[in-house]
């Protein structure tokens, strides 16, 4: 499974660039339009949308506002244009599997403190105690 670390950096600012470059061409939209309402320059704007400038996480809400994009939809095209499986899950729905996933890469010492920390957990919440029916009975 590859994960967004293993990017280079570069990848993941062309990546970025492209998205802003295709959603702000469907919106018909002009590069120095929206540098102007992201409070960028054209010329910064264009290094950013050819991947070659990094872009703070501020400037790229303004972009992404100006062009009208909500910031999930942003970063899921993205993601997609990384490789991501959008139609899976990021955490399988069985407890025991997302405790596994979760641990896989722990020491062993993390591993004893999550445990201990799982059985003070089970100790001070115990299950709730069984109530008594109420209602009617039936009898055969």
């Amino acid at each position: 499974m590859a994960f967004a670390y293993s990017e280079s950096a570069q990848m993941v600012r062309g990546a970025l660039g492209s998205v802003l470059r295709q959603r702000r061409e469907a919106v018909h939209r002009t590069l120095t339009e929206v540098a102007a309402e992201a409070g960028l320059s054209p010329a910064h704007l264009s290094e950013v949308e050819r991947g070659r400038k990094e872009v703070s996480t501020e400037r790229l809400l303004a972009v992404a506002h100006a062009l009208g994009i909500r910031t999930p939809d942003l970063y899921a095209e993205l993601a997609r244009l990384l490789g991501a499986d959008t139609e899976r899950p990021a955490w399988p729905e069985d407890p025991p599997v997302k405790l596994r996933l979760a641990t896989a890469g722990l020491p062993l010492e993390a591993l004893r403190s999550v445990a201990d920390f799982s059985a003070y957990l089970a100790m001070s919440n115990p299950p709730p105690k069984s109530r008594p029916r109420i209602g009617f009975e039936t009898r055969r």
